[in-house]
């Protein structure tokens, strides 16, 4: 039924629910998991230093794609550990709804599993407005785990 599951990670509570149902999903449909990481540009003035790591990167955005790769290293490890054979990770930079449907689209998924909030600020007041854009723009089933 499914042979590629796309879920989106970003270290929240949420997103490892969704990332442990996608595991559970892949296993049982023999299916890929890709795990991604959508990190957004920021200017010097916004970057945050918390995320920077204890060696210097030359960008903030270098930082912030370094941290989203870990991320999105992290889950697709645990995958692993979990038994899945066929789990890979992604960092992407980008506005997160839309880098998660193209993302989709460019890899041919057949299911988004993402939690219903993460870290991102508050958008929305059922869903997080990242899973309810990713809903209402995704052409391909999508499951919000909360």
């Amino acid at each position: 039924m499914y042979g590629t599951i796309l879920v989106p990670v970003d270290g929240s509570d949420q997103s490892k629910r969704a990332l442990r149902t996608a595991i559970e999903m892949a296993k049982t449909f023999g299916a890929r998991l890709l795990t991604l990481c959508v990190y957004r540009h920021h200017s010097p003035l916004e970057a945050s230093l918390s995320m920077v790591k204890p060696k210097l990167l030359e960008r903030p955005d270098d930082a912030l794609k370094a941290y989203a790769s870990d991320i999105a290293g992290d889950a697709r490890d645990e995958a692993i550990r979990e038994g899945l054979g066929d789990a890979r990770a992604y960092a992407k930079r980008g506005q997160p709804s839309r880098a998660i449907v193209e993302f989709a689209e460019d890899h041919k998924a057949d299911l988004i599993v993402l939690g219903a909030r993460g870290t991102g600020d508050i958008g929305g007041y059922l869903l997080g407005s990242v899973s309810y854009k990713v809903t209402s723009l995704a052409s391909i089933p999508c499951l919000v785990v909360r």
